[in-house]
């Protein structure tokens, strides 16, 4: 819910604008492929850090459509990154193709926001951020 509420307010300003989309590139150019590893490690630390404060602290997870995965630990858990990577990286896919290559870098940059914020969260309430 999280990813389509910071995709959608990021979009905006660019929905009014009558200014010409970017030359094509390769969907798996240098710095795609760099915003594409960022969101794999902040989807593994977030993660990691959800289930140790789900096993460590009794806390839940606050991602209702990830909540049904994340609960059934590690192997969940890893269901519902995988998921969420595919949703990002499958959304950004989905702007190259229809040359949307503005909303493409919105997308992926968006999920880097969350889930910096996520796994920031995460740390704070674990305590190892924050002091």
């Amino acid at each position: 819910m999280r990813y389509l509420l910071i995709l959608l307010l990021c979009a905006i300003p660019l929905l009014g604008q009558d200014v010409p989309e970017a030359p094509s590139h390769s969907f798996f150019q240098r710095d795609s492929r760099i915003r594409m590893g960022l969101i794999a490690g902040l989807i593994a630390a977030d993660g990691i850090t959800t289930q140790h404060i789900l096993n460590a602290d009794h806390g839940w997870e606050m991602d209702p459509i990830a909540r049904p995965l994340v609960v059934h630990g590690a192997g969940g858990q890893a269901a519902a990154s995988v998921l969420g990577y595919a949703v990002s990286i499958g959304g950004a896919y989905f702007f190259h193709r229809t040359g949307h290559h503005k909303l493409e870098r919105v997308m992926l940059n968006a999920t880097i926001a969350v889930e910096a914020e996520c796994v920031t969260s995460n740390l704070v309430q674990i305590g190892i951020a924050g002091h």
